[in-house]
């Protein structure tokens, strides 16, 4: 008698089953946000996805408004509007609002930075289980999770952010050339096609692939696979998309992208009159004549700048806000501990601990200058002084954090920093959520 052999399914490895349950926490996490008001910039956000729904190119403009088209990045609300006429035309009954949707978009693009966050901090350290851990915290910063649950092209941006990071990480491990170089480029073009804000990053990405360029140029190895030529081919489909947007910008209005008054009446595009009351052309001069004063660069960096920074990602700061100080002075003390193993135990040879730490504080001083000059312009009101501007970088962060606490040489030390890091996150992440949701979050609770 003939026995039949049944195929036996192989288990899979443990970090891909926590990878799959910290996937899905943060999707339940997600959406608990996505009925929750108080995102910032929602009105604008809403109506230019409102405007893409009704048309697949770009939509007219309303001269009476503040809000322009021409000129600006469109990715994310184009994206929109087509998913949003996919499911009318699919579904012309449906009962699902588009703010709803939206909304879920955004989690859905959240949810990819979350596994490219993985990816990333599972190749810097070489360990799954440490990119698994990486993105569990990701899934429990608060910032990161509210936004994620609201109307915002900064979704778009973070997925665009850290995928290119990850790619660019991968050129760097000397992996085929020609295929990470264009998904670098695909990444970068479409964080730039969704917020102008991304173009810094663009620079510096590039400016570290150049260097590889240069340092490697006799051991790049191309090889032009029917693959390579593939993801080339789209590579300069958006190279164009890119080029068209931004050159066009720069040769008709000198800017990357153009000021609402060079396309509408000034009358039409004034917001924020108020601000204005308290607004001085920035002058370098005036940081001499500040220098012994609280609002010299330096001491506004460290007394008010980098804090502000620490308790807007780990608490909520929006139109509603939320900052849990014990949450976030252990957040902040934890950085600094952090930062001492990172230095402590860097070696030359770690060329992608160091690729990542330069891509971040090269960005971090981009955003903290960009908030210095506006708060000297307008009398240090902290208008748009807010740590959201930096999660693009965050998933860079938390593997730089994660990956200096992996190199701690004493196993009880490691073993006992790495499990007050999953305490505190959980109880600053999710575990805040539940535990201050009649108090808090209840109020700002939202229903379609």
């Amino acid at each position: 008698m003939v026995k039949i052999k049944h195929p036996r399914l192989s288990k899979p490895p443990l970090y891909k089953v926590l990878l799959a349950f910290t996937m899905i926490y943060f999707i339940i996490f997600g959406i608990l946000m996505a009925h929750t008001a108080g995102q910032p910039d929602q009105a604008p956000h809403n109506y230019y996805s409102q405007k893409y729904s009704e048309t697949w190119g770009i939509p007219e403009e309303n001269l009476n408004i503040r809000y322009t088209f021409i000129g600006q990045p469109y990715l994310y609300y184009w994206l929109n509007g087509a998913i949003y006429k996919v499911y009318n035309s699919l579904f012309p009954t449906g009962k699902l609002r588009p703010v709803l949707m939206w909304r879920l978009m955004s989690v859905f693009y959240s949810t990819l930075t979350v596994f490219f966050t993985y990816k990333l901090a599972s190749k810097v350290t070489g360990n799954p289980y440490a990119g698994v851990l990486v993105s569990f915290l990701l899934s429990n910063t608060l910032m990161f999770v509210f936004v994620s649950g609201g109307i915002s092209n900064d979704n778009l941006m973070n997925l665009a952010a850290t995928a290119a990071i990850y790619h660019l990480v991968n050129i760097y491990k000397r992996e085929d050339f020609i295929w990470q170089t264009a998904l670098t480029g695909i990444w970068v073009i479409i964080g730039s096609l969704a917020k102008e804000q991304f173009l810094l990053l663009t620079l510096i990405i590039f400016l570290a692939w150049l260097f590889f360029v240069i340092c490697n140029c006799r051991k790049i190895n191309l090889e032009f696979k029917r693959k390579n030529i593939f993801i080339i081919l789209i590579f300069i489909g958006s190279l164009v998309l890119f080029l068209g947007l931004y050159g066009t910008n720069l040769l008709r209005y000198s800017r990357t992208t153009p000021a609402c008054a060079q396309i509408k009446s000034v009358g039409s595009c004034r917001t924020y009159g108020y601000r204005y009351d308290f607004y001085k052309p920035f002058n370098l001069q005036w940081i001499w004549f500040a220098r012994d004063d609280l609002t010299n660069p330096i001491k506004y960096g460290i007394t008010y700048w980098g804090f502000k920074m620490i308790e807007s990602i780990w608490g909520i700061l929006s139109e509603t806000s939320f900052i849990p100080m014990l949450s976030v002075s252990l957040h902040g003390v934890l950085i600094l501990w952090a930062l001492f193993c990172h230095f402590f135990y860097w070696q030359p040879k770690d060329t992608n601990a160091t690729l990542l730490f330069v891509i971040l504080l090269s960005y971090c001083v981009y955003v903290f200058l960009w908030n210095y000059k506006t708060e000297v312009e307008f009398n240090f009101q902290h208008y748009g002084v807010t740590g959201r501007y930096l999660l693009p970088i965050l998933g860079t962060l938390l593997t730089l954090i994660t990956h200096s606490f992996m190199k701690i040489k004493s196993l009880l030390l490691k073993r006992i920093t790495i499990a007050l890091v999953v305490l505190l996150y959980f109880a600053g992440g999710f575990g805040m959520y539940i535990s201050r949701y009649a108090e808090i979050f209840s109020h700002w609770r939202i229903y379609y």
